[in-house]
């Protein structure tokens, strides 16, 4: 297939990502200009900016180890939304986005009982935890 035939409506072609950015960008923007914020309970969950795929299924991967998850903490600038890296647990999760390469992103949880091998959805009510950092708030 040459580029100019290339299929427009797969997800990997540059027009569907930036289409589908801008549209969790501006359901982000909406959420946060309205001030509210995602419920709290014992099911939310962070993920960066590019991993929030509202009411898309994913398999967690793996678990991060204890050391890698606190180097990633301090590397990224957000001791201050993790204040306490030992309550908090951080997973590899692929999402079904319906293609065949891996759609891998990282999911931080403070309570969520989640394990390898486990399949949940993210919820539709993201609300940014820390937007300098492209932190989202979720509820599984």
């Amino acid at each position: 297939m040459s580029k100019e035939t290339k299929d427009r409506s797969d997800p990997r072609h540059p027009v569907v990502k930036k289409g589908a950015l801008a549209t969790t960008g501006v359901a982000l923007g909406a959420v946060a200009t309205a001030g509210t914020a995602a419920a709290q309970n014992d099911e939310d969950v962070i993920v960066l900016e590019a991993d929030y795929r509202p009411d898309v299924d994913f398999d967690v991967v793996a678990e991060l180890e204890t050391r890698t998850l606190e180097d990633l903490i301090e590397d990224s600038g957000a001791d201050d939304v993790f204040d306490d890296p030992d309550d908090w647990d951080a997973f590899i999760v692929d999402f079904d986005l319906g293609v065949e390469a891996p759609s891998w992103g990282i999911l931080f949880t403070e309570d969520a009982d989640l394990s390898a091998g486990d399949s949940e959805t993210l919820g539709e009510d993201g609300a940014f935890r820390r937007s300098r950092l492209g932190l989202v708030e979720v509820e599984l």
